[in-house]
């Protein structure tokens, strides 16, 4: 069977259907033969003027209504639908002409209703014998594997597992819905909820837990991954709204450290981000980073008539231009890398006056707390009076809108940081006029950026060295990069001229216990955590950015406008005036200056 189900798989159409027809002909005379035998206690003495214009006109019905078309393999309830109708009707018709010729209560009679629901098992029966076949082929080629959600995914894995499309082989589900216990989903029985993954675990033979809910909580994923690793199951899990190309897509990868962090994703609304970019010529400054290239490879999604890639580090610009044309080019008439420094006010001037942008994203910003506070004159110069040059630049050459991505820390900042994103987004507001529109969006911490704490968590884990972290009682919000970004987009478009957008970044994460679950889940028994005390500028609490009190409710549930007062000292008339003067003071002159214009700005008390 395993060689004739190959050779079928690999003949023309023409063929396939010859095969298909012979192998029907030769089940409806057997057919033909049992119900003789069941009306009439023996297989001779057929009716030849039945049988055969019967057997025939089931053959040119079927193949009229295109059965043999239909792919074995995929359609089950096209190829049931079809051979229903298709052999019903010869029934109907043959019925009546049997009634008329011979009484509807006849041998014949009965003879023709027999062999009907015989043929009509038949016909099904082969194509169900074949793809069974081909399920015990796949199944035992590829590694057995419980899938947890028996929804549209887990359906669809079930199904491509049957056809060896799928690189593995579903031999059951679990799922949170009680009332599906023992249901059969696609040919695989549901055995249990999670709460039965242990005793699944310790009577089914599996080696592989697949996770395919595309919103599930830190908790339940936590807790699938504590019991897999007690019975050496590996985990894999689906991609998450934001990670997926096509919402059919049922890939899986490794479990890492985002998922530990839950999936309650909300997608953005595509149309109106879509008319942001569409045919438009977009500057990305800041764009070979984390959040810059991510900004990048999202607007690419939409169509941009030109992308400048506005970075000071030419490598990185290098292998985003790559990335972002398929390895084919370092760069093209659409995708523009532009190696600069916004710190160089004339050089940034040329490049708007030369490609005139219609938007700009601006993502360039030295990010690192501690690092600044030793070196603060360079985050000063880098993130005012660069933003500056990049603002001054856009008013002139009359850019239609500027999204500044800014930060929680610009709140009640502790760090000289957060304080210049709070000069920044003074800035943004002061310039904003009715040719150039000025938006700021902050939102936290972002999953997996460049040098933040989770990569670094889990290096240290797989060093098995000693995780560190700063305080047992600190907590920080964390978002999805490809999510933030989304939500960027979103309220770029929600935002009017000189406002301050905010992201709800969903529930603080404890860092201690976060990391003590990244060890469960990745370690190997060597690493442990160990507490260093804060580090400098650094915040025990992070704001709480969606503050019902400091913010107003958009028609996006996940984002809000600022309540943010502007310092008057920061008019237009002035700015020109304050911001070229950083370049000329000393670096305790510039944290004065920033002290001036953010009088929030504090230490941290240290406890």
């Amino acid at each position: 069977m395993p060689v004739i189900k190959t050779k079928l798989e690999n003949i023309s159409r023409r063929e396939k259907f010859v095969v298909l027809l012979l192998c029907d002909l030769f089940t409806f005379i057997i057919a033909g033969l049992f119900a003789n035998f069941i009306v009439l206690g023996s297989v001779r003495h057929i009716n030849p003027y039945i049988f055969i214009p019967y057997v025939l006109s089931q053959l040119l019905i079927l193949w009229l209504s295109k059965y043999y078309r239909l792919r074995i393999s995929d359609g089950s309830v096209d190829l049931i639908f079809k051979a229903i109708t298709s052999l019903f009707g010869v029934f109907l018709i043959a019925e009546v002409i049997i009634g008329f010729i011979y009484s509807f209560v006849s041998v014949q009679s009965r003879w023709s209703i027999v062999y009907s629901v015989f043929s009509l098992a038949g016909t099904m029966g082969i194509r169900y014998a074949y793809r069974m076949q081909g399920y015990t082929r796949y199944s035992s080629r590829f590694p057995k594997a419980v899938v947890y959600g028996a929804g549209d995914a887990g359906s669809t894995m079930a199904r491509l597992s049957h056809k060896g499309s799928f690189p593995y082989s579903v031999v059951g589900f679990i799922d949170d819905n009680r009332n599906l216990k023992r249901r059969i989903v696609q040919g695989v029985e549901v055995l249990g909820t999670l709460d039965d993954l242990e005793q699944i675990a310790l009577k089914e033979n599996f080696t592989n837990l697949i996770i395919a809910i595309k919103v599930i909580s830190a908790e339940k994923i936590q807790k699938a991954v504590e019991i897999a690793k007690k019975y050496d199951i590996s985990v894999k899990i689906i991609p998450n709204l934001f990670e997926q190309k096509k919402t059919t897509d049922v890939s899986v990868r490794d479990i890492d450290y985002a998922d530990l962090l839950g999936r309650n994703l909300i997608t953005p609304e595509v149309k109106p981000i879509k008319e942001l970019f569409e045919n438009k010529t977009v500057l990305v400054t800041g764009a070979g980073g984390s959040i810059g290239s991510e900004i990048c490879r999202q607007i690419m999604d939409f169509d941009p008539e030109k992308l400048i890639l506005l970075d000071i580090d030419e490598t990185e610009l290098h292998d985003l231009g790559m990335r972002l044309l398929n390895y084919q080019a370092e760069w093209s008439d659409k995708v523009v890398p532009v190696v600069c420094d916004i710190k160089n006010a004339a050089k940034v001037e040329r490049i708007f006056n030369q490609y005139k942008p219609d938007i700009v994203l601006h993502a360039a910003a030295y990010k690192h707390v501690p690092l600044m506070e030793v070196f603060p004159e360079e985050a000063i110069l880098n993130n005012v009076y660069g933003s500056y040059n990049v603002f001054n630049s856009a008013k002139k050459n009359e850019v239609k809108r500027v999204i500044v991505i800014s930060t929680d820390k610009a709140v009640n900042p502790t760090n000289i940081m957060g304080a210049t994103k709070r000069v920044v987004e003074m800035i943004a507001s002061s310039m904003n006029c009715e040719t150039t529109e000025f938006c700021c969006v902050r939102f936290g911490n972002v999953i997996g950026s460049r040098g933040s704490m989770l990569p670094i968590f889990l290096e240290e884990i797989k060093a098995g060295v000693p995780i560190t972290v700063t305080d047992k009682r600190i907590i920080r919000y964390f978002m999805a990069i490809k999510e933030a970004v989304g939500l960027v987009f979103r309220a770029a478009t929600i935002a009017k001229g000189g406002e301050v957008m905010v992201l709800d970044m969903g529930e603080p994460v404890k860092i201690y216990d976060f990391a003590q679950k990244l060890i469960n889940t990745f370690g190997d028994g060597r690493s442990q955590i160990v507490i260093t005390g804060l580090r400098p500028g650094e915040k025990l609490y992070e704001e709480l950015l969606a503050d019902k009190d400091n913010t107003i409710p958009t028609e996006n549930q996940k984002i809000f406008r600022a309540k943010v007062v502007n310092n008057d000292d920061f008019s237009e008339k002035t700015l020109a005036q304050k911001i070229g003067k950083l370049c000329d003071m000393t670096p305790e002159q510039m944290v004065a200056f920033v002290k001036k214009a953010v009088p929030e700005y504090h230490k941290p008390e240290r406890k």
